[in-house]
């Protein structure tokens, strides 16, 4: 299992984790606690320190499940991120370790691009919604993202120009799965490139690392100001 996978698994069962350590931690705070009471009303030097190991024992227990909490939720809110953004730069610096993509017997060439990708009867669960293939677009543009194919870890969207094919630009991405009855909608601010004609790239990807043909829109962006 990738540390991707292994971190998505971690923030589907976060919630779980924190009500585990919190009923364990409860258990342990009440023994601190009666530790520290019984110490405080003896006067026999065994019996304290019999009192003393078990709330120095309760104490540290409390640290460590304390610790495990700090431990997942760091590495869902930063650890994952980061191992998206790296899973993301490998695949882009070593695309000819990934597997070779059979196109569609019969590419549907739009605007000069193939668009098989975002073909419903070809990836049903992979695709944009919108914008569509042609749209003119400005100012903040809504994506609708369907992803949710068997075995899923994240996707991403990609920003390229006819000018440069081979060279897209990461703009988002996501490890939560996006079905058809319930597409994800994101927000793009248009304005961040300058006028003329892209293409948006939606890849989903399996755990390991194998994905569907990638949905590309071709589009056109105009200027803020009509």
């Amino acid at each position: 299992m990738s540390i991707v996978a292994l971190l998505t698994l971690l923030q589907d069962y976060e919630m779980v984790v924190y009500y585990l350590a919190a009923l364990i931690a409860l258990r342990y705070i009440y023994l601190f606690i009666a530790a520290q009471v019984r110490l405080s009303k003896t006067a026999f030097g065994l019996e304290r320190e019999l009192c003393l190991g078990q709330r120095n024992k309760a104490a540290g227990t409390l640290a460590l499940i304390i610790g495990l909490a700090v431990g997942v939720n760091l590495a869902v809110r930063y650890g994952l991120p980061e191992a998206q953004r790296a899973e993301l730069i490998r695949v882009n610096a070593n695309a000819e370790f990934l597997p070779t993509i059979t196109p569609s017997p019969t590419p549907l060439v739009l605007f000069g691009v193939d668009v098989s990708g975002c073909d419903e009867r070809i990836n049903p669960r992979a695709r944009l919604l919108e914008p569509r293939p042609g749209d003119a677009v400005r100012g903040k543009v809504t994506l609708r993202i369907v992803a949710d194919i068997s075995n899923f870890a994240f996707y991403k969207i990609e920003l390229g120009t006819p000018d440069e094919p081979d060279l897209w630009i990461p703009i988002y991405s996501n490890n939560e799965s996006a079905p058809e009855e319930d597409p994800f909608t994101w927000v793009w601010d248009s304005t961040t490139v300058v006028p003329g004609v892209y293409h948006l790239r939606l890849t989903v990807l399996k755990a390991d690392l194998t994905f569907p043909a990638p949905c590309v829109v071709p589009i056109q962006v105009l200027s803020a100001q009509p």
